[in-house]
């Protein structure tokens, strides 16, 4: 945390001798203000959150006599849902000082974990820590406060950051520290999300599977191992995790391994996995952002593409899409608006340079020609052919694409520097398509009769609802690839055809290319913006 000392000078001494797990360290060498960590069960939360306190409470120290002389105090709190939550933190912090021997105040220092009397005051009450419990948000008022662990942070209403931790931290500039596992898509996912934000340097997140703590999954596990192991149980029922991870050679700790057994995929994928896990009804269930959203670029040797879904109350959604050599698919950019006539639509897609001069071809929503043509006839762009069908079709196309884990590789082209390397077919922009994103979680099958109008629409048709960035995706995948290549999961795709007007276009996949244009890389500024 932001202290004007060495922290790694406190945790390396003797009395200390504090070896925090690397996924610990990325925590504690950065430099942003607020920071998420998004992490699994047994990954040391409560020692981390813990050892943060340390520092500051040792620094206090030399300016001790100036805050006192202000009347002021350095203080910090633990927050959580319980103050039994909160006390994990606590018990940290207060072994650290009694190991150190450290002059707790007497009075001002107290540890009842029963009664949620937890504080510890030193250097005559210049430095403070308080737990707090976020369910008597009365009692979350007081000075200015330096620092503040939010524990569980999940499980808090969203209003206890915004209308009372948050303001206390503007005084002093003050730091907060956000540790929990997920519960869905809610404030917590979202302050994730900032922290994922590389244009906001305020925030940084991590997730944190519970196997990166080697402390207890002492044999390696590789993420891309864990997520091939889960889906291949989803294919593959009959066989248990520990007779896949041995048949497939993966590396995944035998614990995990029992917990894969033991826990539902849901349950596994939320506790263990730290992932935002909402699957009721969920389209899209194998979409995970962990994988399938980064910072892309815009490459210029890959083939540019765009799709379309057509709307006026509901949006017009275009999909900027690229295309490369072993068939990857980058989602780089959306335009997801309401309110918008045809002729509007291509002049806001020209206003924000989402017609690329290599973009030839765009994927449209047949179901409006005469958008089509306003298209065509404004932007110079040729509409491919084919891209409606039934919609089962397209969906499960674009859940191929989600499945294919790994690339499909020439050997010729693999190196010692790049052997590793992989990704999933289709991945989607991280700050330039939200909407999409929201979307491809948000879609759902209707979870109650009443929703539907038959018994099969129930469990085969979508709601009509977030539904408009993945119809845009399915166009573009099944005019593109073409229902004919709707194969077994974990087939290969041999070949794409795109259909414009009558003809058909072969032979689109520019081979040879080196492999680590395969790699989404942050960008400081997307290519495409730069193209009028």
């Amino acid at each position: 945390m932001p202290v004007l000392l060495n922290p790694w000078a406190i945790y390396d001494s003797p009395l200390i001798s504090w070896d925090p797990h690397p996924a610990q360290e990325l925590v504690l060498e950065s430099q942003a203000r607020h920071k998420v960590w998004c992490a699994g069960r047994r990954t040391g939360k409560s020692d981390l959150g813990g050892h943060v306190l340390l520092p500051e409470a040792i620094y206090t120290r030399s300016v001790a006599d100036e805050w006192r002389r202000q009347g002021k105090a350095r203080i910090f709190w633990i927050v959580s849902d319980e103050y039994s939550t909160a006390e994990k933190e606590f018990r940290v912090i207060w072994h650290l000082c009694n190991l150190l021997e450290l002059p707790l105040d007497k009075p001002g220092s107290y540890y009842d974990a029963v009664g949620g009397n937890m504080h510890i005051s030193l250097w005559n009450g210049a430095f403070q820590v308080h737990c707090q419990s976020a369910k008597y948000p009365d009692h979350l008022v007081g000075e200015a406060l330096c620092g503040v662990i939010m524990a569980e942070a999940a499980k808090a209403k969203p209003s206890i950051w915004h209308r009372f931790i948050r303001p206390m931290l503007n005084d002093y500039k003050g730091w907060s520290l956000h540790t929990s596992t997920p519960l869905g898509h809610n404030h917590f996912y979202d302050k994730f999300q900032m922290g994922q934000d590389i244009y906001n340097t305020e925030w940084e997140s991590w997730r944190v599977p519970s196997w990166y703590n080697p402390y207890v999954f002492t044999d390696e596990t590789l993420d891309r191992d864990v997520k091939s192991l889960l889906l291949t149980l989803d294919g593959a029922p009959g066989l248990s995790a520990f007779e896949i991870a041995e048949r497939d050679g993966l590396h995944i700790d035998n614990e995990i391994l029992q917990l894969v057994e033991e826990l539902p995929p849901e349950l596994f994928a939320q506790e263990i996995g730290a992932d935002f896990t909402e699957f009721a009804g969920q389209v899209f269930k194998d979409f995970d952002e962990a994988y399938h959203v980064g910072d892309l670029r815009y490459n210029p040797e890959w083939e540019t593409y765009a799709a379309t879904d057509y709307g006026f109350t509901n949006p017009n959604v275009w999909l900027l899409i690229q295309v490369g050599p072993w068939q990857e698919i980058n989602v780089l950019a959306e335009i997801h608006e309401s309110g918008l006539t045809a002729d509007k639509f291509a002049e806001e897609i020209k206003r924000r340079h989402l017609n690329p001069p290599d973009l030839e071809v765009f994927f449209p929503d047949p179901a409006d020609p005469m958008s089509t043509r306003t298209l065509q006839d404004k932007l110079k762009i040729r509409p491919a052919a084919k891209t409606g069908g039934e919609l089962y079709i397209r969906i499960n196309l674009i859940r191929q694409a989600l499945r294919k884990g790994r690339i499909d590789r020439d050997a010729s082209m693999l190196t010692e520097d790049n052997a590793d390397v992989w990704r999933p077919q289709l991945m989607i922009d991280r700050r330039n398509c939200p909407r999409m994103r929201e979307e491809m979680l948000a879609y759902r099958y209707p979870e109650r009769k009443e929703d539907a109008q038959t018994s099969l629409e129930r469990f085969e048709n979508p709601l009509k609802k977030d539904d408009h960035a993945p119809e845009a995706l399915g166009r573009f995948m099944v005019g593109y690839f073409g229902d004919g290549t709707l194969l077994d999961m974990g087939t290969r795709i041999t070949r794409a055809k795109i259909r414009v007007g009558s003809k058909k276009r072969k032979g689109l996949f520019k081979r040879g290319k080196p492999l680590g244009s395969m790699i989404p890389v942050k960008s400081g500024f997307p290519d495409w913006r730069e193209w009028q």
